[in-house]
């Protein structure tokens, strides 16, 4: 299948359609991915041995496994979204029938990602918004102004949650809430667990070092926030809450 394109007649790919990429060019990745799992079948029969209905095929067993961790975590990122398709993932049989039938899902998630139909126009509204912040700290940090690049992907994952918390009635009571108040809310309400509240946790943490300016935070510690700031927002859009 050729991978589709995400750019507009100039080169240049569409502000609104930025998270949406990032979902495009995993789902693309692992669709290549896949191709080259399949062309690893082999004759996966017992020498010397006669099968009424055929030999038995098989695929790489190690690149089979990578291959399903990674649709694995692609589902992750999407989400509820995704839970319709964790049945056609979840079989670790490396044979080829199991594999073309994973690949064709993936092509079906593609197309599904490239029409709209995984995302709500507030989604998009959103999403546009916050990437044109991000981007803004993506320059920041690339300049070597990792400090204000660190306040602004936490603001971003800050006011995130505050939508999350708002929309699903679990908004912290407290005159000014801050991001630990709207994550220990979301926990409290089960729209995350333990993990995930850890992870968001961590997250604030190098936002608040970089508000402070920490001698120990480093450049990569902010690059880290902007890139599963990005993350948690892919995973968690309010249309999905």
């Amino acid at each position: 299948m050729a991978k589709r394109s995400l750019v507009n007649s100039d080169g240049r790919r569409p502000q609104r359609l930025m998270n949406i990429s990032l979902l495009q060019d995993n789902v693309d990745s692992l669709i290549g991915e896949g191709k080259g799992v399949l062309s690893t079948e082999f004759d996966a029969g017992a020498r010397g041995v006669g099968y009424p209905l055929g030999r038995p095929r098989a695929v790489d067993l190690q690149a089979f496994a990578r291959w399903q961790a990674g649709c694995l975590n692609l589902l992750r990122m999407l989400g509820d979204a995704g839970e319709q398709w964790k049945p056609d993932f979840a079989d670790k049989s490396n044979k080829p029938a199991v594999a073309k039938r994973m690949l064709g899902t993936l092509e079906g998630i593609a197309d599904q990602i490239m029409s709209g139909m995984l995302v709500t126009v507030e989604d998009l509204i959103r999403a546009e918004a916050f990437e044109n912040l991000l981007e803004q700290a993506d320059y920041l940090l690339s300049e070597g102004y990792f400090l204000a690049a660190g306040v602004l992907g936490r603001a971003v994952l800050e006011q995130h949650l505050n939508s999350w918390c708002q929309f699903v009635g679990c908004s912290p009571t407290k005159p000014r809430p801050t991001l630990n108040d709207f994550k220990d809310g979301l926990y409290k309400a089960k729209r995350i667990n333990v993990t995930e509240m850890k992870h968001i946790e961590s997250l604030g943490a190098i936002g608040n070092d970089a508000a402070h300016n920490k001698p120990n935070l480093t450049k990569a510690d902010v690059k880290r926030l902007l890139r599963d700031v990005r993350d948690v927002l892919v995973k968690h859009p309010l249309s999905s809450a």
